[in-house]
């Protein structure tokens, strides 16, 4: 039977767990490193933070963290981590301790950061929300006085505010407005204790809770009813994150000690420009059940470079050339094809079956 390239532009239902029983102890949240290609999963069983690397496995990046790990959050060269009062920093090239500062929290659990070096951080069992700003190490309560325990939480840049979702039976999604730290209910749910939120590139945003085990997803104004992703495997899914660079998000299930990569295709135009998208810079055909030619679109344009990532964000081809079409041999798969042509870059998710 004929092989058939299938260019996705619709949600995927695939996906890839995990697992290693013997490293995997709790998992309570992930965070990719797109630099490094990697995810790294707070491991709150053991007190470590992991990091899963290219072909799969698990190592030790950091340890002998107490009372934690809880959230992650990687802002530049640093990791940032949950843990108890403290919140520790991390360099995110080696692992090693760069800080330590205790905020006189309960229990630090949610974190994410804005575009002026502020972290915000839920205390789950003080229900408030702490302000720490990297430069200075200065910190104090942000919100206070919360009806319910605050969960995960993330910064939605277009909006300027922190959106953070709760722990607790009909637990509503809510938000603080950074102009004025001002708290509002966006809307409230039947989900009983949400643990995670992330953020789409189309604004959408993606929610894990407990009472059911789901994946919902609420549009940008909460206002339609959330859709069901109808993701499986799901057991007490925690602090989630969206690698945007792979169109994936990243569950840990801390009642199965695994970890779900699920790929949805919103950011099938990660990076494209206007003109790019008008003017598509290379297709992509299979010539044979494992050759792959990438051309360009304008048979005057020449490529600079070319990159293939899969699915779990390991590095298959990368070549620097001058030629307008590349032959690539592949296997069945799942794959992030990236061209940079002169000033333009162009992302295409493609499926080999």
């Amino acid at each position: 039977m004929k092989k058939k390239l299938i260019v996705l532009t619709c949600l995927l239902g695939l996906q890839a767990n995990y697992s290693q029983a013997q490293s995997l102890n709790g998992p309570e949240s992930v965070e990719y490193d797109e630099v490094n290609q990697r995810w790294l999963i707070s491991n709150n069983g053991s007190g470590e933070i992991l990091q899963r690397a290219q072909d799969g496995t698990l190592s030790v990046f950091a340890s002998g963290i107490s009372s934690g790990p809880h959230g992650l959050e990687i802002v530049g060269t640093s990791v940032f981590a949950c843990d108890g009062s403290n919140l520790k920093e991390y360099s995110l090239s080696g692992g090693v301790l760069l800080n330590n500062v205790n905020l006189g929290a309960t229990f630090l659990n949610g974190i994410t950061h804005d575009n002026n070096g502020n972290l915000f951080i839920t205390d789950f069992s003080a229900k408030k929300i702490y302000r720490y700003t990297i430069s200075s190490g200065q910190f104090n309560v942000y919100v206070t006085g919360l009806a319910k325990s605050p969960n995960g939480i993330i910064f939605d840049e277009d909006d300027n505010r922190l959106v953070f979702v709760n722990w607790g039976a009909n637990a509503p999604v809510m938000a603080v407005q950074l102009s004025d730290s001002t708290v509002s209910t966006l809307t409230a749910t039947t989900l009983g204790n949400c643990d995670g939120i992330a953020m789409n590139c189309q604004n959408q945003f993606y929610v894990s809770s407990w009472s059911p085990n789901r994946i919902s997803r609420f549009e940008n104004d909460f206002v339609a009813a959330p859709v069901n992703m109808n993701v499986t495997g799901l057991s007490s899914p925690a602090d989630i994150y969206f690698a945007q660079t792979l169109d994936t998000l990243g569950v840990p299930n801390s009642g199965n000690n695994t970890v779900g990569l699920h790929p949805f295709a919103s950011c099938l135009n990660v990076g494209i420009s206007t003109e790019d998208m008008e003017h598509q810079l290379f297709s992509a055909q299979l010539l044979s059940s494992t050759s792959l030619i990438i051309s360009m679109t304008n048979n005057d344009s020449k490529m600079k470079s070319i990159e293939i990532v899969d699915l779990s964000g390991r590095m298959i081809f990368q070549k620097s050339t001058t030629s307008n079409q590349e032959t690539i041999q592949l296997h069945s798969g799942l794959y992030f094809v990236h061209v940079t042509s002169g000033d333009h870059h162009q992302v295409k998710k493609i499926m080999i079956p």
